[in-house]
């Protein structure tokens, strides 16, 4: 049994594609930039079709190649979900686990969590970026608030599960503090889920600044961020498609790999567990 385990793990399909995808969308986004020079670099060929003059992905109205900006705006769209992803998982999982710890704090934060956790995610990111106005610094404060308190509760469950076990009781009967038993015992025990949920969580954010971006509420033009591509090349989408269709298919490709990956990630955990 357990050799079938191990080499269901070795040639688990899933995390091959997912790891595959994800690794395509961090070279195209963190290298692409590096070698293809500035996204608003202008030509004389406009709305060229793929391929054509030198252009692998073609040019938008303005000259511009499509496959500079595509790569430019995977990289602005991962920093976006990195930021916004990676301060929602520090402040949610604090929260977590203090309401795990304390029980009245736990009945006044998980109150204000569950309000949150009402709305839509991209109703919520609207209705936030109303308030705060487009750009890039209002995108991450959405998307943060967004997933605060999904991080929360993800976190919440398996560190009450944690301090119920006996090596707590154990430090606390040897005086260790709460902080300590919560940073250093049952954060690193609860940690497998968390990472779980941050890369689903990376995937959705993509999808969500894509979406602001779209409804002219995110990325502010020129900068290039995959929803603003799409926006930007609708208008064109009977005269120069690939001015929408390319954007739409690395939304597509970016989302699918981070979500394959994490569905991976949580089925060999779930495998491991037992």
């Amino acid at each position: 049994m357990t050799s079938r385990v191990k080499t269901r793990h070795r040639l688990d399909p899933g995390l091959w594609i997912g790891t595959g995808l994800v690794g395509i969308v961090l070279v195209l986004g963190f290298i692409g930039p590096l070698i293809l020079g500035h996204p608003d670099a202008m030509s004389s060929f406009y709305l060229a079709p793929p391929g054509t003059h030198g252009f692998w992905l073609g040019t938008d109205q303005y000259g511009r190649s499509e496959l500079t900006r595509i790569v430019w705006g995977i990289r602005t769209s991962l920093e976006i979900s990195f930021s916004s992803i990676g301060v929602a998982v520090i402040i949610g999982t604090i929260i977590g686990l203090l309401s795990a710890a304390n029980r009245a704090f736990d009945l006044g934060m998980m109150r204000v969590m569950d309000v949150l956790l009402a709305f839509p995610a991209i109703l919520l990111a609207i209705g936030i970026m109303a308030m705060v106005g487009p750009g890039v610094a209002g995108v991450i404060e959405a998307i943060t608030i967004v997933y605060i308190p999904i991080f929360a509760r993800v976190s919440r469950a398996p560190a009450l599960e944690q301090l119920s076990k006996e090596f707590v009781e154990a430090g606390r009967s040897l005086g260790a503090s709460t902080s300590r038993i919560l940073f250093r015992h049952v954060l690193p025990n609860i940690w497998p889920v968390i990472v779980i949920q941050l890369s689903l969580g990376i995937s959705d954010a993509i999808l969500i600044e894509a979406a602001l971006s779209y409804l002219g509420l995110g990325v502010v033009p020129p900068a290039a961020s995959l929803g603003e591509l799409l926006r930007s090349g609708q208008s064109l989408m009977f005269t120069a498609p690939w001015t929408a269709i390319f954007p739409g298919i690395a939304i597509a490709i970016a989302v699918l790999g981070f979500n394959v990956l994490g569905d991976a990630v949580r089925d060999r955990s779930a495998v491991r567990g037992k």
